[in-house]
């Protein structure tokens, strides 16, 4: 005969206990609060990934630890829904996490609070071997055109009394391709090495910001020999935004130029521009939609990352480093904006999130 489950016998438990037994046999961390968003529980691993003692979080605003753009759509009653998050550390770093998030109900059935969950455990991978990938990608991407140019300069000069003026130029025009190609990548480090040590110089100015979005998707639509029809929708009386320029077009190129070269079964990008309000300001959101593969959640949280790429068929046979989205991210964040993703088999949605005011470069309201 079966034993019988006990519901009585296990609503007895302490939640308090039961709460501190899930926390000692998971790796990902939480945070608890109330419903005027107040901290009531705050994970051994929260502590241990920013410094903050449960002591020290206990009673304050939620928001001073972690962020979520568009939290409005987040939590949904009895189900979770997922999202990237923004945890802050109390030595004023940032780490982006996926994240679990669902109400707290009372013995009642009512809304008592919520309870987010930080999905931490993909971060365990040894940072030694992170960057030896990251090693072996750039000397790929670097070996690449080097050898190219090496073979096509070589076959002109071996042979150019015998080339036809028409096939000289062909590999003339590939050579200068590579070499491009060659300094893209360089470029793409030295940003990456000045973000890191914060010597990136800024212009922050108010940009119209159709002009170099229309201008930049009609550039990407000609690369790719209109592959793919790239449209762009722009909501009436958008304001003008507050960004250095040429930062502003380095973020449209990565994603639009993304966005086309990760959907080649589609034929089709589309972009959408409007205004939010969060937090009493306004901002200008830009959302660029494909209809390619779509991003595993297990790697939403790794995305931003300079040191990987994702492991799938389509990333093995596209040029790359993976820095473009770390350089995107890193330059809406400095320019009091925000970059955020999301993703399913139907393709993947990146929105990026613009002032509309003057900003001190690097303010962190937006972090």
């Amino acid at each position: 005969m079966g034993v019988k489950k006990s519901k009585t016998a296990i609503m007895s438990h302490d939640p308090a206990q039961l709460l501190e037994s899930v926390s000692r046999c998971t790796q990902n961390g939480f945070i608890g609060s109330d419903l005027e968003d107040k901290v009531t529980c705050f994970s051994p691993i929260l502590e241990n990934l920013t410094g903050w003692s449960e002591e020290e979080a206990l009673g304050k605003d939620v928001k001073s630890f972690y962020f979520i753009p568009e939290e409005e759509n987040l939590a949904k009653q009895d189900a979770f829904s997922a999202q990237v998050a923004i945890l802050f550390t109390k030595d004023g770093r940032k780490l982006s996490f996926p994240t679990r998030q669902t109400e707290i109900h009372d013995k009642y059935g009512k809304a008592d609070g919520k309870l987010l969950f930080f999905v931490v455990d993909s971060f365990n991978k040894d940072i030694d071997q992170l960057q030896s990938e990251f090693v072996s990608t750039v000397s790929h991407e670097l070996r690449t055109p080097i050898t190219s140019i090496k073979g096509f300069a070589s076959t002109l000069l071996q042979h150019k009394s015998h080339f036809p003026e028409e096939k000289r130029n062909k590999y003339i025009k590939i050579i200068k391709d590579q070499a491009e190609r060659l300094a893209r990548l360089v470029e793409d480090l030295l940003a990456v090495s000045r973000i890191d040590a914060k010597k990136l110089q800024f212009t922050i100015h108010p940009v119209q910001i159709s002009q170099y979005l229309e201008t930049t998707a009609l550039l990407i639509e000609n690369k790719y020999g209109g592959s793919h029809k790239i449209t762009v929708d722009i909501e009436q009386n958008i304001p003008d935004v507050w960004v250095d320029a040429d930062r502003l077009e380095q973020i449209f190129t990565n994603l639009i130029d993304n966005a086309v070269k990760y959907s080649p079964d589609s034929d089709k990008v589309e972009i959408q521009v409007g205004k939010i309000h969060k937090d009493e300001k306004t901002m200008v959101k830009v959302a660029i939609r494909d209809y390619g593969i779509g991003i595993e959640e297990k790697f939403l949280a790794k995305i931003f990352s300079k040191f990987s790429r994702l492991d799938n068929p389509l990333s093995r046979k596209t040029e790359g480093t993976g820095l473009g989205l770390y350089i995107s991210h890193s330059l809406a964040r400095i320019m009091n904006g925000h970059l955020s993703v999301e993703s399913g088999p139907g393709g993947s949605t990146f929105k990026l999130y613009l002032p509309t005011e003057f900003f001190e470069v690097g303010d962190k309201s937006w972090d």
